[in-house]
C-alpha cells in the first residue's frame, strides 16, 4: 500500500499535495503537548540532536522541492 500511495501522491500537483497535507494534518497533530508519548518525544529530541551534530547532512529547501514536487 505504501508504494501505491507514494505513486499516487507523487503524481499530484503541488497545490493538490498541499490540499492533502492540510486535510491530514489535524489527524496527526496532537491537540496539546501532553498527548505526545514520551517515546515519540525522545525520538524527536534524538533527531534534533543528530541534526545539530551534523548540519552538513541537511537538505536545502530547493533540493527537497526538486525531489518531492510534481514533475511534468
Amino acid at each position: 500500500m505504501k508504494a501505491a500511495l507514494e505513486k499516487e501522491l507523487s503524481a499530484l500537483s503541488l497545490e493538490e499535495k498541499n490540499e492533502v497535507f492540510t486535510y491530514l494534518m489535524p489527524f496527526v497533530t496532537p491537540e496539546d503537548g501532553d498527548s505526545i508519548s514520551p517515546e515519540l518525544m525522545e525520538e524527536l529530541e534524538s533527531r534534533i540532536r543528530e541534526d545539530d551534530l551534523n548540519p552538513q547532512a541537511a537538505m536545502a529547501l530547493e533540493d527537497f522541492k526538486n525531489r518531492w514536487s510534481h514533475r511534468k
